[in-house]
C-alpha cells in the first residue's frame, strides 16, 4: 500500500456549513424534476439595483482590460465605502478602510490579525455558522455565550459573558441586525459589549453586513455611533455590499477601523491574497455611494416577506416564532425528534405537487449541536408567494414526517 501524508489536523476538524453541506442531496432532487424552495441560505431573489445593472452594460462595452487592483481596494471602491459611512453619520478616513473580498474573507482575515493559535474568541449563541469555520482556518477557539429565545435572543447579563473570558480570550464576535437570530441589539447592549471589550483589552470585531435592515421601527446604531475615541481603538468593523444591495456573489466587502496598527497588518494580509476582483469593486461604487434610499426600500420588502412566512407557518404548526426585528433569518423550533434528519429528508422522501423546501439544521449555529436538534434557520428571501409556499410545505412536511 503506498503510504500517503496525513492532511493538518485543522483540516481534519474543519466543519461542514449547515447552510451548505445538503447541497448534493438538493441537486439529486432537482435532477427527478422536483423544484425546491430555497430559505436555507441568505440568497435573496432580488434583482440588482439598477444603477449596478447600468454599470455593468457599460463596463463590458469599454474595458479593454481587467488588471489588478490594489491590495488595499480601488481607490473609488474606498471613496464609495467612506461615502456610505459618512451618509450613516460616521466619519471615516481612506487609510481607515481595506477592501475585502466578501465579508467572509474580511472576517479571516481580521481573526488573522488579532489571534494566535488557541487564542479565544467569544461568539453568541445562535451565532453565525462560519465562525466555526472562520475560527478553525487560523487555529482559534470559539467560546459562545448562550441567548435566551424566550428573551427574543436579546443580550445576556454582563456577568454571563465576563464569565466566558479567561486569558486567552481576545476578542468579541457581534452582528447587529443578527445573522441567524434576525435580533437587533439595542444601543444600550452594543454599549455594554464595548465597554466590556475595553475594560477586559479584548477586541471588538463587528459583522455590519446587515445594518439599517430594521423593521417596526427599531433603533439600530453601528459600534462607531456608540463608541468614543478611546474605545475605537479596540473596534474593527467588517462589511458587505452582498445583503445592502443584493450582491452576494460580487464579494465586495470592507474592513474597517481607527486602530493603525490593526489596518497595517490587515493590508499585508491582504497583499497576501493579491486582490479583490476589478469588475465587482467597478460596478458597485456608484449604488454603493448612494445606497440608503435603496436599503430603505429594501428592509419594508422584507419587513413583508417576514409576515407572509411567519404568520402562514405559525397557523399552520400551531406554534410561536420569536419575531425576527432585522436582517431576513429566523431561528424556528419544529415538533420533529431531529432536524438535521427532517432536513435530509425534505430532499430525499418528501414532496408535494413535486415541490419541497430546503431548510439549515439548527445544529450548527450551535457549540452544542445537540442545542439546535430541534431547531431550523430560515431565510425569508423569496418573494411573498414563494415565501407562503415554503411555510405551508414545511408545516405538511412536519406532519407527514411525524406519522412516519
Amino acid at each position: 500500500m503506498i503510504k500517503v501524508p496525513d492532511i493538518s489536523k485543522r483540516a481534519q476538524t474543519a466543519p461542514s456549513s449547515p447552510v451548505r453541506k445538503l447541497v448534493p442531496l438538493a441537486e439529486k432532487t432537482k435532477q427527478k424534476g422536483i423544484k425546491i424552495y430555497h430559505i436555507n441560505i441568505g440568497d435573496p431573489d432580488f434583482e440588482a439595483p439598477a444603477q449596478i445593472q447600468k454599470d455593468l452594460k457599460e463596463f463590458a462595452k469599454t474595458q479593454k482590460r481587467i488588471p489588478y487592483t490594489s491590495s488595499k481596494g480601488l481607490k473609488e471602491t474606498i471613496v464609495a465605502w467612506k461615502k456610505y459611512y459618512k451618509d450613516i453619520g460616521i466619519d471615516i478616513n481612506e487609510e481607515d478602510i481595506v477592501i475585502s473580498a466578501g465579508g467572509g474573507e474580511g472576517l479571516i482575515i481580521t481573526f488573522a490579525t488579532v489571534l494566535d493559535p488557541s487564542d479565544e474568541f467569544i461568539v453568541f449563541e445562535p451565532f453565525y455558522a462560519n465562525y466555526a469555520s472562520f475560527g478553525n482556518i487560523v487555529s482559534g477557539k470559539m467560546v459562545s455565550v448562550p441567548l435566551d429565545r424566550e428573551n427574543g435572543y436579546h443580550m445576556p447579563k454582563d456577568e454571563d459573558i465576563i464569565s466566558r473570558i479567561t486569558k486567552k480570550t481576545k476578542a468579541i464576535c457581534l452582528i447587529n441586525p443578527n445573522n441567524p437570530t434576525g435580533t437587533v441589539f439595542t444601543p444600550k447592549e452594543v454599549e455594554r459589549v464595548i465597554k466590556l471589550a475595553v475594560k477586559h483589552n479584548l477586541f471588538l470585531i463587528s459583522d455590519e453586513t446587515y445594518m439599517g435592515m430594521v423593521f417596526d421601527g427599531k433603533e439600530c446604531k453601528s459600534v462607531l455611533h456608540l463608541a468614543n475615541d478611546k474605545e475605537k481603538q479596540n473596534i474593527i468593523i467588517v462589511d458587505s455590499v452582498s445583503k445592502k444591495l443584493n450582491m452576494c456573489g460580487a464579494r465586495v466587502g470592507a474592513i474597517i477601523s481607527k486602530n493603525k496598527e490593526v489596518m497595517d497588518a490587515v493590508f499585508r494580509f491582504a497583499q497576501g491574497r493579491l486582490s479583490v476582483p476589478y469588475i465587482e469593486q467597478v460596478i458597485v461604487c456608484n449604488a454603493l455611494s448612494d445606497c440608503l434610499p435603496y436599503i430603505s426600500w429594501l428592509t419594508k420588502e422584507y419587513q413583508k416577506r417576514r409576515n407572509s412566512f411567519i404568520a402562514t407557518l405559525e397557523k399552520k404548526l400551531n406554534l410561536k416564532i420569536p419575531t425576527p426585528e432585522g436582517a431576513f433569518y429566523a431561528m424556528v423550533k419544529l415538533p420533529v425528534d431531529d432536524t438535521e434528519k427532517f432536513a435530509k429528508w425534505l430532499l430525499t422522501d418528501f414532496s408535494d405537487k413535486e415541490e419541497t423546501v430546503m431548510v439549515a439544521p439548527g445544529g450548527g449555529f450551535y457549540e452544542n449541536p445537540v442545542k439546535g436538534k430541534q431547531e431550523i434557520r430560515v431565510a425569508y428571501v423569496l418573494n411573498e408567494k414563494d415565501l407562503s409556499r415554503a411555510a405551508e410545505l414545511l408545516a405538511f412536511a412536519v406532519k407527514e414526517y411525524n406519522k412516519k
